[in-house]
């Protein structure tokens, strides 16, 4: 019989409920290992196989961009996109059906040299180097440039764009350049004879800017150069302090510099000289 003083359950009664709710938790603990060994097999979830190595024959020398697929019964059960680096790294999610079952392996479509490879739950990951023969490499990127390096932000001044990249057999090269640093998404350059390519940046946003630019092939395989395009987008009011000297107001001799520098726009040296006979011919 539980005992009481008053409307309080005594000291002895408080040990005696914490103790049988421990004993509960206990004895529910103990039975989830049984549960779960008692449980449908087919309720429980495949383990995926990692497979890595080299990539061989006309692959080796892929570009980045390319995607390597794994296939079981013609299913795809996985994928990755090659970094360009020489190997590869695809994740393959089969079912328990699918245990002991042959992969195979496509770069770009193309299936890779016969290998001896198959499915198993929950297996180490595995070393295995793949070879596949086609048109994997990427374009040449023979040269690129910007000019002029300093332009006027007032949307119609420009740097132009050149490169010359050439492609391979299986067809022209898609060239493009990232223009999301001044909101205007990734562009493709025009193509002109002789492997040549251009694209005319114009902006409204002033700063100082590097742009990707990237070739790829028909099969994919790219490459990237994020060095090579730099551009300056500045502001009238920017100008005397980026080409002038502390004083903040423009010398002839700072004016002559201004003229001559190549890399300089002519919408800017326009607006340069405007500055600096604002105050009237007498600066002549």
């Amino acid at each position: 019989m539980v005992k009481f003083q008053g409307d309080k359950m005594t000291i002895k009664d408080k040990y005696l409920k914490i103790l049988s709710c421990l004993v509960i938790l206990l004895l529910g603990m103990s039975l989830v290992p049984a549960a779960s060994a008692n449980s449908d097999p087919s309720t429980i979830p495949s383990l995926p196989n990692v497979f890595g190595g080299n990539l061989k024959g006309d692959a080796a020398n892929a570009g980045s961009g390319l995607v390597i697929s794994a296939y079981i019964d013609s299913k795809l059960v996985g994928s990755n996109t090659l970094d360009g680096n020489g190997r590869y790294l695809v994740t393959v999610d089969g079912t328990k059906e699918d245990n002991g079952k042959a992969i195979t392996f496509k770069l770009a479509g193309v299936p890779s040299e016969p290998v001896s490879v198959t499915y198993k739950h929950g297996a180490e990951p595995v070393e295995i180097d793949l070879t596949f023969n086609g048109d994997f490499e990427p374009p040449t990127i023979e040269s690129l440039s910007a000019f002029p390096l300093y332009i006027l932000n007032d949307g119609k001044d420009f740097s132009t764009v050149r490169a010359r990249v050439v492609g391979r057999p299986s067809g022209a090269p898609s060239v493009t350049i990232d223009l999301n640093g001044i909101d205007q998404g990734v562009v493709s350059l025009k193509p002109e004879s002789g492997g040549l390519y251009s694209y005319d940046i114009k902006s409204t946003k002033t700063g100082k800017f590097k742009f990707s630019f990237m070739a790829a092939n028909p099969s994919g395989s790219s490459v990237t150069d994020k060095e090579s395009i730099s551009i300056s987008i500045l502001s009238e009011g920017e100008l005397e302090n980026e080409f002038g000297n502390a004083d903040g107001v423009f010398s002839p001799e700072e004016i002559t510099n201004i003229v001559s520098n190549n890399d300089v726009s002519s919408g800017i040296k326009y607006a340069a000289l405007g500055i600096y006979f604002a105050d009237g011919w007498d600066r002549i």
